[in-house]
Formats: structure tokens, sequence, C-alpha cells
């Protein structure tokens, strides 16, 4: 993989806006407690030449028990991700020994009537393709949110969004492409957490 093809990957879906993965992830946390959330989701998505896949993401965050309107807030997560071993070997049969990219998703947040959507994106670091078995990466970031100065005080929940994309760039001749995933099945539990807003 050149870097040409990583950086123009990453500068296209930093502007689109949207941030993932699958998951994507978190919300608020601000000095104070925090409440350690790992879930565990399932996602179906198409694949390059081995079609529909399930993949396998465990989401990791710390989810305040409390936050402040006005105030802006950073939330570090992790998302780890097992794309399977059709994922693995779709990609050693076009001779891939690399790939990076972004995942891209939102965070749902509901506070009585009000509903916002966080748009979350973390890059896929380098990550070499294993020569056998099931295809593995994690991704980590963070999101920088401020909660808007008069949002009524009350209890906030963050819920994963049930879509996401990953954008994968290759050193293969499949070079960049994406998979768009929706939670599969569609009924799981993808609540994060809840945050008391004052």
């Amino acid at each position: 993989m050149t870097e040409t093809l990583v950086r123009k990957g990453v500068r296209r879906f930093r502007a689109a806006g949207i941030a993932a993965v699958v998951a994507g992830t978190v919300m608020l946390t601000a000095a104070g407690t925090a409440a350690a959330v790992e879930k565990n989701l399932t996602y179906k998505g198409g694949f390059p030449i081995i079609g529909d896949q399930q993949v396998a993401v465990v989401v990791k965050a710390e989810i305040p028990a409390t936050a402040k309107a006005g105030e802006p807030i950073s939330v570090p997560f992790t998302l780890d991700v097992d794309a399977g071993q059709a994922a693995g070997d779709g990609l050693r049969l076009v001779g891939a020994k690399k790939l990076s990219g972004t995942i891209n998703s939102k965070v749902n947040v509901a506070l009585g009537e009000q509903k916002v959507s966080i748009p979350i994106e973390l890059p896929i670091p380098d990550t070499e393709v294993p020569a056998e078995g099931s295809l593995k990466f994690t991704a980590t970031g963070k999101v920088d949110f401020t909660i808007p100065a008069g949002t009524p005080a009350g209890e906030a929940t963050s819920s994963v969004d049930p879509a996401a994309t990953s954008h994968i760039v290759t050193d293969s001749s499949l070079g960049e492409f994406d998979v768009n995933l929706t939670l599969d099945p569609p009924d799981q539990d993808a609540v994060l957490g809840k945050t008391t807003v004052s």
C-alpha cells in the first residue's frame, strides 16, 4: 500500500464527516466518575469477492456519570474488530499484505424528546494481513464534543448507531473499497450508557 493511497482515503472520509465503524461509539465524558463499557455487537456487511459476511465488534468506552451543558468533553474509545476467516482469505487471495483506512459511524444521544447524532471517525492503523486465520484489527480514537449550552437537565442515553462504514485501503489489486455495515441481528442492545446532564 502506498502512502498516497492512505492519505487519499483518510482525507476523503474526513471530508465526508461520517465517523465510525462499526461502530461506532461514544459520547460524553467529563471529569469525574465514569463507567467502563465493553459492548459486544455483530454486524453484516458486503465485501468484494466474498460477499456478505458477519463482523464482530467489541466497543470499549468510558461513559461519564455526569456532564455539564456548555463544557467541552473528550472521550477516548476503542473498537476491536474481527472481520472473520473469509475476509482474511479474500485479502490473501488478491495478494494483500497490509490494510489501513477509517471506520465511520455515529452515536445517538437521547435526552427527553431531544435527540442528537454525533459523528465519529477513527483510523484503522496499518495492519498486517495474517498469513492465515481471521482478519482482526483494533481502531482507537476519541470524540471531542460540547453539550450545547441551554440543554435541559436530565438523563441522556448514548447508543451505537445501527449503521457504520469501513473504508479499507489495501496494497493489492483491490485498492480501496467500502464495507457498509448494519447491526445483525438488528435488535441487539446498542445502549452504551446513561449520563446525567446538569
